[in-house]
C-alpha cells in the first residue's frame, strides 16, 4: 500500500488540457476580451466597402469616396484590406515601398507603411500576389486590429476597401466597422451574394448599418429597383432595413481606365461619373453623421470592437 501511494505521489502530472486545442483557443479568446477596459479615445469614423462578389467596382467606389471625402476637408484615409489582391494603390496612382505585409510582419511602423497620393487621401496599401495575406492567423488578426485601432486615432474617416465575400479578416473588419457600404449591381447573381453577405454579418450584429450603392446601373431608376429588391428580401428573412445610397450609370470611360492614371473625380471633375458621386457622398454624410472624429468608450473602439467579434469567427 505504501509502495502504490509513493508511485502515485512520485507520477509526473498530466501536461494533457480537458479543453482540448480548440477549447483553449477559445478560453484564450474569453480571457483576452475582459482584460482592463482601456481609457476613452477620439476615433475616425469607419466606413468598409464591402461586395458579395467580385468586379462590381468596389474598389473604383472605395478610391473615389475617399478623394471626395478629403476634398470636403476630412482627414481621410483609405486602407487596402483586400487581403493579398490590392490594387488601389494603382487606381490612385502611387508606388508604395512598404505594404500592409510588411506592418503585420514587423517590418515596418505605421508611419513607414502609410503613404500619400497625388490625389489627397493617404493611403495604406494592402499586399498583392501575397497567399498568407488571404488566410491571415489569428496574430495577424489581433495586429491588424491594433494597427487600424491606432490609425483610427489620426484620422477623421479611415475608408476600408474590402475583399469581396465572407472570407474571416474581410467578416471581422466589417463588423468592426460603423459602416457598411454595399457595392453591387442590379443582376440576380450580384443580388444574391449581396444578400448572403448582409445575412452572416447580421447573424453576429443585428445593429450592422448597410447602406447599398447599384453600380453600373445601364438606365436611371434601374439601380434603386434592384436596391428595393434587395431591401425587401433581407427585411422578411434577416428582419433589417438597407438604406439606398445612391445608384452609379455604366460608364464606359471607367473600363478603359488605364491603371496609374489618376481617378475619374480627379481627372474629370464636372462629369457624370463624379457628379453621380458627390450625391452619393452627400447621402453618406447624411446617413452616417457625423462625419468627423468622435470620443468613444474604451471598450467601444474598433480595436475593442474586432477583438470582440473575433469571438464568434
Amino acid at each position: 500500500m505504501v509502495e502504490r501511494v509513493a508511485d502515485a505521489g512520485s507520477a509526473k502530472p498530466s501536461t494533457q488540457s480537458a479543453l482540448g486545442p480548440r477549447g483553449r483557443g477559445l478560453f484564450g479568446r474569453l480571457l483576452d476580451s475582459v482584460r482592463s477596459v482601456p481609457a476613452a479615445r477620439r476615433e475616425a469614423v469607419t466606413i468598409a466597402i464591402a461586395s458579395g462578389k467580385g468586379g462590381t467596382g468596389k474598389s473604383f467606389i472605395a478610391t473615389s469616396l475617399a478623394v471626395q471625402l478629403h476634398r470636403r476637408g476630412l482627414r481621410t484615409t483609405l486602407v487596402d484590406c483586400d487581403f493579398g489582391l490590392a490594387v488601389d494603390h494603382l487606381l490612385l496612382g502611387v508606388k508604395p515601398v512598404r505594404s500592409l505585409q510588411h506592418l503585420l510582419a514587423g517590418q515596418a511602423t505605421l508611419a513607414e507603411v502609410v503613404c500619400e497620393t497625388p490625389c489627397g487621401p493617404k493611403l495604406l496599401p494592402g499586399a498583392s500576389g501575397v497567399r498568407k495575406l488571404a488566410a491571415m492567423s489569428d496574430k495577424n488578426l489581433l495586429t491588424l486590429a491594433r494597427e487600424l485601432g491606432a490609425l483610427a486615432q489620426q484620422e477623421d474617416v479611415l475608408v476600408l476597401d474590402l475583399g469581396a465575400g465572407i472570407g474571416p479578416a474581410t467578416m471581422l473588419t466589417m463588423l468592426a466597422a460603423d459602416h457598411i457600404v454595399m457595392v453591387t449591381q442590379p443582376e440576380i447573381a450580384a443580388l444574391v451574394d449581396a444578400y448572403a453577405v448582409v445575412k452572416c454579418v447580421t447573424q453576429l450584429h443585428q445593429k450592422a448599418q448597410f447602406h447599398v450603392l447599384v453600380n453600373r446601373a445601364l438606365t436611371a431608376g434601374r439601380g434603386e429597383q434592384a436596391y428595393e429588391k434587395l431591401t425587401e428580401v433581407a427585411r422578411q428573412h434577416v428582419g433589417i432595413n438597407l438604406n439606398f445610397l445612391g445608384e452609379m450609370i455604366e460608364d464606359q470611360r471607367i473600363g478603359q481606365h488605364r491603371l496609374g492614371q489618376l481617378p475619374l473625380v480627379v481627372t474629370d471633375p464636372t462629369g457624370a461619373t463624379a457628379r453621380a458621386l458627390e450625391l452619393v457622398v452627400q447621402r453618406l454624410m447624411v446617413l452616417a453623421a457625423p462625419l468627423l472624429q468622435r470620443e468613444v468608450a474604451g471598450d467601444a473602439g474598433f480595436e475593442a470592437r474586432f477583438r470582440n467579434f473575433r469571438l464568434f469567427i
